[in-house]
């Protein structure tokens, strides 16, 4: 039998934080939303009979645990953010404003809204990246992101 080899965490690129900051709020009702599907005899049941010891109780906790740490990074992230970055922030990943729109509606250039959510962007990276790897892989893999 072949040891399992682990899986490499996912690299934080610009595109997984865009993914992330667009879809923040409905990501974070879907970690509210992960309930145990087994009831507590089953798990003790199912525990003593197979070789992982983890339950279903259990499975369900470490994801809401590792999701709930990367969220929380990038909340950290986005609270950080200079007051001209925030409104870049909301105007694009919650209002979903295009550069142009931006930049008519804060009188600034199409090259400036794109600096900034770079800006954003690589913040929101800083932060995602002090979060656990074993946190970032079980996110990857319960979202596919």
């Amino acid at each position: 039998m072949r040891p399992q080899q682990a899986e490499p965490a996912p690299n934080i690129t610009p595109k997984m934080v865009d993914w992330i900051l667009y879809n923040l709020k409905v990501l974070r009702d879907q970690i509210e939303d992960i309930e145990p599907r087994t009831s507590t005899s089953v798990i003790v049941f199912s525990r003593q009979n197979t070789r992982n010891p983890v339950s279903g109780v259990e499975k369900v906790a470490i994801k809401r645990a590792a999701a709930s740490a990367v969220l929380d990074a990038v909340q950290r992230g986005i609270r950080t953010l200079h007051p001209e970055q925030r409104k870049v922030y909301r105007m694009r990943y919650r209002a979903g404003m295009s550069y142009k729109q931006i930049s008519r509606r804060l009188y600034i250039s199409e090259e400036t809204v794109g600096r900034r959510l770079a800006e954003i962007r690589a913040i929101v990276a800083q932060y995602l990246q002090q979060v656990p790897q074993t946190d970032l892989k079980e996110f990857a893999r319960f979202f596919g992101s």
